[in-house]
């Protein structure tokens, strides 16, 4: 199969895909077994199933000026807050360590790094675009912002620095940055690539030009990476194809490995489940399922050695949305009902319940149009949930707590 057939069924199953995008959490009747009790009330579970007593956050957020948009992880007990401004925000204190303002940008990750952070942002290109096929040209442009531990700007990098022409990078999610601060890695069309801010080196570790999808086990295009393996390793969600290709099949979803060096690519399916969103860290992938067609699992990956355990989830439903916590100790999970969202904790290794707990939607059907953002820090074991922020018409609601 010649590449220029290859990409065209791509774009096909990449215009499929974008179709199939969430835009309002399914309705109806939840079943569950573990407890509940009342409308915005936290339920740890211990380890025999029995209920303790809510434990109240002493978390307020007075300080933080706007709507709350997002939360990101940045270290310890603290996170990075974006409202009208950056805020680094300590939960064990309940200060604002520092604060700086950002520029407008139609997405942005943040990534902590061994000596501050670093925002990865997107912003549409106005230009005239650098051609390609319609469904694979994103027309944006990438950057990557570098901040010390107090939000001063350091330094900035443009990705487009690093393209060919007719080349984009695809998505936030395909550029990922070590926890060094010292390399970034890439994916576009043309293959997976990674770039050192230090010595100005970019190197090829997976190359997609090539006829012989065999020596890249099948890869098509990587959507999303991380860095693992203790910046040693990358791991990602990809689109592959059949070893050997079968004529007019569309691609379908994998996940894997392969060291920064290109060596060890190990590219896998698994049965019965499709894995479709990666966290990545540095010891284990979270790697939640197609939302689609939920199964109620969730699989976690060690890294290295790539050893799974599927970990049974309280309601088939809740397997599509998971949000791993700031380090990987916990996941979490969302799920409607007809009038709110339940959220719940699990332990990462052993796939326990930890805690739930029931967000009221009051009645706004705006609330319940997309699933909540959710973050967990492991360290004071606190929970932040923002109902309504992915809808500019209406107000974030804000619950903070910890189990």
């Amino acid at each position: 199969m010649n590449r220029k057939r290859l990409l065209m069924i791509l774009a096909l199953f990449v215009i499929l895909t974008a179709g199939c995008t969430p835009v309002k959490a399914v309705s109806g009747p939840a079943a569950t077994n573990a407890p509940s009790n009342g409308e915005n009330e936290v339920i740890p579970v211990s380890a025999s199933g029995s209920t303790a007593p809510p434990v109240a956050a002493n978390i307020k957020l007075d300080k933080i000026k706007g709507d709350i948009k997002n939360v990101y992880y940045a270290d310890g007990s603290q996170v990075l807050i974006l409202a009208d401004k950056l805020y680094l925000y300590d939960l064990s204190s309940g200060t604002v360590a520092a604060e700086t303002s950002l520029q407008a940008s139609d997405g942005i990750l943040f990534h902590t790094v061994k000596n501050g952070f670093v925002a990865v942002g997107s912003k549409i290109n106005t230009g005239n675009g650098s051609g390609g096929l319609m469904a694979i040209d994103t027309g944006m442009e990438y950057s990557a912002v570098f901040y010390d531990r107090k939000l001063n700007k350091q330094s900035e990098f443009r990705f487009g620095e690093l393209l060919k022409d007719n080349e984009d990078i695809l998505s936030l999610e395909a550029i990922a940055i070590s926890a060094d601060g010292t390399q970034a890695a890439y994916a576009t069309l043309n293959g997976l690539y990674l770039y050192d801010f230090l010595t100005k080196q970019k190197t090829t570790v997976v190359d997609l030009n090539g006829e012989d999808l065999k020596a890249r086990s099948g890869v098509a295009v990587f959507e999303q990476i991380g860095f693992a393996g203790d910046d040693k390793t990358l791991a990602f969600k990809a689109q592959s194809f059949d070893i050997p290709a079968v004529p007019d099949k569309p691609s379908f979803d994998t996940c894997g490995t392969v060291n920064t060096d290109g060596s060890g690519l190990s590219n896998r399916t698994f049965d019965n489940y499709t894995c479709k969103e990666l966290t990545a860290y540095n010891k284990q992938l979270i790697l939640a399922e197609d939302f689609t067609i939920p199964s109620g699992r969730v699989l976690v990956m060690d890294i290295p050695g790539g050893k799974t355990k599927m970990h049974k989830l309280t309601e088939k439903r809740e397997s599509g949305f998971v949000s791993g916590s700031d380090s990987g100790r916990y996941f979490a999970t969302t799920v409607s009902d007809k009038t709110g969202w339940k959220i719940r904790v699990y332990e990462t290794g052993s796939g326990k319940l930890q805690a739930e707990q029931r967000i009221s939607g009051d009645g706004e059907e705006l609330y319940m149009a997309n699933h909540p953002i959710v973050k967990i820090i492991d360290k004071t074991k606190t929970y932040i949930v923002l109902v309504g922020a992915k809808q500019a018409e209406i107000k974030t609601k804000v619950e903070v707590g910890r189990f």
